[in-house]
């Protein structure tokens, strides 16, 4: 059968099925009302339901004024903390020095954490403001690449930044605003890590035909589409809280692109968003899952172990899991039960094995195509010694993960082990390539020889061999590091403004000092999934910290959950989403757009989102006071009348 035969076989080469204004939008807009409508039913219109402040809450925050005041009074060698720091989060400072009081003031001023210092009243009101609007004229520019010159997300973003970067600078000079420490905004961590994973991945794509990473794309694979779509997001939540959501997206990107081409779907944005919406609240599982969960737990004033992390977070991530993957199929429900006559038959071939004439169209013309090709499997099943080397690498950089090592020197470390097996391979086991030259009918002709001014004979040159420098190395991709750097200048410059802190606070309320209490919880995860999305999830968090130092754990399994979650709203929630849709476009799908994601993106993240913030409200092992803050003792509650002698 050939390829003709089987593509009008197959139902996937429709044309791309159009929807509506209101069945693309219908949901989102269903979703945002259905937020807002619980926010009013559990507030009140003008916020008459939120509750005043408890005895508790007010002796939490009389004792961190102490703390604070304490640890600002204190002496300190400023040379010895910065010799102790190590990178952000460091916990450094013994009992005597004050070990208890780790996060403070003092201490992203002293030992130079990376953390949000407010310099919002260093600006006037012109700088504040013009400086905003540079900002969102950039992150529309971010959104909607296509509807400027083509210059692509990279560029937009490194363009941003270095104009970001020369206007603060007149700013400063004019007096309207504060100098700009550009290069302490660029977090190296990400950038480093990133780095390390593309040189993973482009070893383990490239090494071997038939070797590690194509075995893991046929077990992907699934000639039907439904099938094909789950297993997708099976792997991509599972990989994510293993290892980070960055690292499985920047794997799997390409692999999902490849599928959808072998199987010519005429539609890749389902498998796509199966990738990164799953991969996205995967992470949310685990402290190592994302940036903003490791910096979280840096930042935290109390102690939050990697088991408590987990089981805090199993029951939102398992919920918002089960929401994500069913509104994949609903609203894709055309493109992967094609023939269905509606919801009813979609269950039916999930869970009773029911097949539409489509399905098994598609069933048929994949294992015609495998019978008149049989080399299309890469492979033959076998492991050869440089696969179950890939496999030992790949062990040993999951079990480093999950030792704590770090994150950003253990993938470095493994592409570069696997740079040395490849050169290894390259130059002793692969086959030289055949320069020899062949006259019209086929017949090699002898090797030309070549002579000096004197009629000797010039010894042919040892053929060079080409380095990794001049071929794999070249196919990192150095954009998507440069579409960072642009994005941290741009946002640690709109950071300064104090922007989005007011916002934070106006938007807050009464409902500040008691965030993650019910029922100002489910205001306070909708603000820091607006946030996320406009000022980035890692700002916010530090933003968090440096006004809430005291947050208790549970306060920030809240913040985690939802600035997590938060990532699947738009395109530029998450770094996750930017790189799937670099890299599908770096292999020619440029279906993942922002106008594409957010009719599904907005719907899903509000259902998710409330759903696992109901259940972690519910349930939650992290305790709702702090431990090193003392409100957690027998005397909490004892200090009643302190506190309302204070207040």
């Amino acid at each position: 059968m050939n390829d003709v035969e089987l593509n009008a076989a197959s139902p996937a080469l429709e044309k791309p099925f159009k929807r509506s204004f209101l069945r693309k939008w219908g949901p989102a807009l269903v979703a945002v009302f259905g937020v807002i409508a619980i926010n009013l039913a559990l507030l009140g219109p003008s916020g008459q339901n939120i509750p005043a402040l408890n005895t508790q809450q007010i002796n939490a925050r009389k004792l961190g004024e102490d703390r604070t005041r304490a640890v600002l009074e204190m002496d300190f060698d400023a040379k010895h903390d910065r010799r102790m720091g190590r990178s952000f989060g460091s916990r450094n400072l013994s009992e005597a020095e004050g070990g208890i009081m780790e996060y403070t003031r003092r201490r992203h001023r002293v030992l130079g954490d990376y953390v949000h210092e407010d310099v919002s009243g260093e600006f006037s009101a012109f700088g504040k403001w013009s400086v905003s609007v540079i900002y969102f004229a950039f992150w529309v520019f971010l959104m909607f690449p296509n509807w400027f010159l083509p210059i692509g997300r990279p560029g937009i973003a490194l363009g941003g930044g270095l104009a970001m970067v020369v206007y603060r600078y007149v700013l400063n000079a004019f007096g309207h605003g504060p100098e700009f420490d550009a290069e302490r905004v660029i977090i190296m961590e990400p950038l480093f890590l990133l780095f390390g994973l593309m040189l993973t991945t482009i070893y383990l794509e490239k090494m071997e035909r038939g070797g590690l990473f194509d075995k893991l794309r046929n077990s992907l694979d699934d000639p039907v589409n439904w099938k094909r779509s789950f297993k997708i997001m099976a792997m991509s939540t599972i990989g994510s809280a293993a290892v980070m959501n960055d690292s499985v997206v920047l794997i799997f990107s390409g692999v999902v692109v490849d599928l959808c081409v072998r199987h010519k779907v005429a539609n890749s944005m389902p498998y796509l968003l199966s990738l990164a919406t799953t991969a996205n609240i995967g992470s949310a599982l685990t402290m190592t899952g994302n940036p903003q969960n490791i910096l979280i737990v840096s930042l935290a004033y109390d102690d939050i172990s990697w088991m408590e992390f987990a089981s805090n977070m199993v029951l939102p991530v398992i919920a918002a899991t089960i929401v994500n993957t069913l509104m994949v199929f609903a609203y894709y429900a055309r493109e992967l039960f094609p023939g269905s006559s509606g919801f009813v038959e979609n269950l039916s071939i999930m869970f009773a094995g029911s097949k539409t004439p489509e399905i098994i169209a598609l069933e048929n013309a994949h294992q015609a195509k495998l019978a008149a090709n049989p080399q299309a499997e890469v492979g033959d099943g076998s492991w050869s010694l440089w696969s179950k080397l890939q496999v030992i690498v790949c062990v040993i950089f999951l079990a480093c993960f999950a030792l704590g090592f770090d994150v950003c020197v253990v993938s470095i470390c493994a592409g570069c082990i696997l740079m040395v097996i490849n050169a290894y391979k390259h130059q002793h086991y692969d086959p030289r390539s055949d320069n020899t030259e062949y006259d019209a009918e086929g017949t090699p002709l002898p090797p030309k020889k070549m002579f000096d001014m004197e009629g000797n004979e010039i010894e042919p040159e040892e053929e060079e061999l080409i380095t990794e420098s001049e071929t794999t190395l070249t196919e990192v991709d150095y954009g998507l590091l440069l579409l960072f750097i642009g994005q941290f200048l741009l946002i640690g410059s709109f950071d300064d403004t104090g922007v989005p802190q007011a916002f934070f606070a106006a938007t807050m309320g009464d409902c500040a000092d008691q965030m993650t209490s019910v029922p100002c919880v489910y205001w306070f995860v909708m603000i820091i999934t607006i946030l996320s999305n406009v000022a980035s999830n890692v700002p916010v968090c530090q933003m968090l910290a440096a006004t809430f130092p005291y947050a208790t754990p549970y306060d920030w399994m809240q913040v985690s959950f939802s600035a997590t979650i938060a990532g699947n709203l738009t395109m530029l929630g998450s770094a996750a989403n930017m790189i799937v849709a670099f890299q599908a476009a770096k292999v020619g799908d440029r279906s993942f757009t922002s106008e594409r994601h957010a009719p599904f993106g907005i719907p899903s993240t509000l259902v998710a989102l409330y759903v696992g913030t109901f259940l972690l409200t519910m349930v939650h092992f992290s305790p709702e006071c702090s431990v090193k803050l003392g409100t957690c003792a027998g005397e909490y509650y004892a200090e009643e009348a302190a506190a309302d002698e204070y207040y």
